[in-house]
């Protein structure tokens, strides 16, 4: 929260400081810079050449939770199936690869809540989210 707090500490200067100044369109660049800087960019994993370094707004965290949604699905439900941790994170935690074709495939571990897992899970979802592949779901 500190980082937060911070950060919109940071861009509240930048944006007062800009309104006086005669290049108002260097702002939205300048306050980009600042977070980068800041928080750092956003990380991906696979090959630099094919993954763009910064997803859709949500896209990443909406394919992670429909992927979870899909094992829970298939597995019964909550009531007899829970996703490994990572998959209820951050979404730049979860194990994911992303497929340099729009995709990201999330393979991760789920079995009855509170105990050890059972199942493997790969499932494949589009980054708009409208495409979900349950690719695999068996027992480890």
């Amino acid at each position: 929260m500190n980082k937060t707090c911070l950060v919109l500490a940071l861009v509240t200067t930048t944006l007062i400081q800009g309104v006086s100044s005669a290049n108002a369109q260097e702002i939205p660049s300048k306050i980009r810079n600042l977070i980068e800087n800041f928080m750092g960019a956003p990380k991906t994993t696979g090959d630099p050449e094919k993954i763009p370094s910064v997803y859709p707004d949500g896209a990443q965290t909406r394919a992670m939770n429909l992927a979870r949604q899909a094992a829970e699905k298939a597995n019964g439900g909550l009531n007899y199936y829970r996703a490994e941790q990572s998959m209820y994170g951050p979404a730049t935690n979860a194990p994911f690869k992303n497929n340099g074709n729009g995709t990201l495939t999330f393979s991760f571990l789920g079995g009855p809540p509170a105990a050890a897992p059972t199942i493997k899970s790969v499932v494949t979802v589009s980054l708009q989210g409208d495409r979900v592949s349950l690719d695999y779901n068996e027992p480890i």
